[in-house]
């Protein structure tokens, strides 16, 4: 079952900043466009898939975060929500990983869901 990442950044960000903080993690991973169109996949190799970034958006209000996410530490808003999914299995784990390291880049928290 993939796993959902929620990346909460104080500041403003573009999906291609999440993925070259993502990127940082392991410098021989790549970076690919969906469809062509803003969704952005951070792959190992041509045929696995680490993280994907499915979009960013603005919140201006802190209740829509707690309505979401009732444990989310409190936050200053604006603030950037960035959505990212992760496959199963260790390419996944590798993906919450640079998550989790991208979240210090991007000045965010960082929620795995289903941990």
């Amino acid at each position: 079952m993939p796993r959902d990442v929620t990346l909460l950044c104080r500041g403003a960000v573009e999906p291609r900043e999440v993925a070259e903080a993502l990127l940082l993690h392991d410098d021989s991973w790549g970076v690919r466009a969906l469809d062509d169109g803003p969704m952005l996949q951070v792959c190992r190799d041509a045929t696995h898939p680490v993280i994907t970034v499915l979009g960013v958006r603005r919140v201006d209000s802190l209740d829509e975060v707690v309505r979401i996410l009732p444990g989310a530490p409190t936050l200053n808003v604006p603030l950037w929500w960035v959505d990212t999914v992760t496959p199963t299995g260790a390419d996944g784990e590798s993906g919450i990983s640079a998550a989790l390291e991208a979240a210090l880049d991007l000045d965010a928290v960082c929620i795995v869901h289903g941990d």
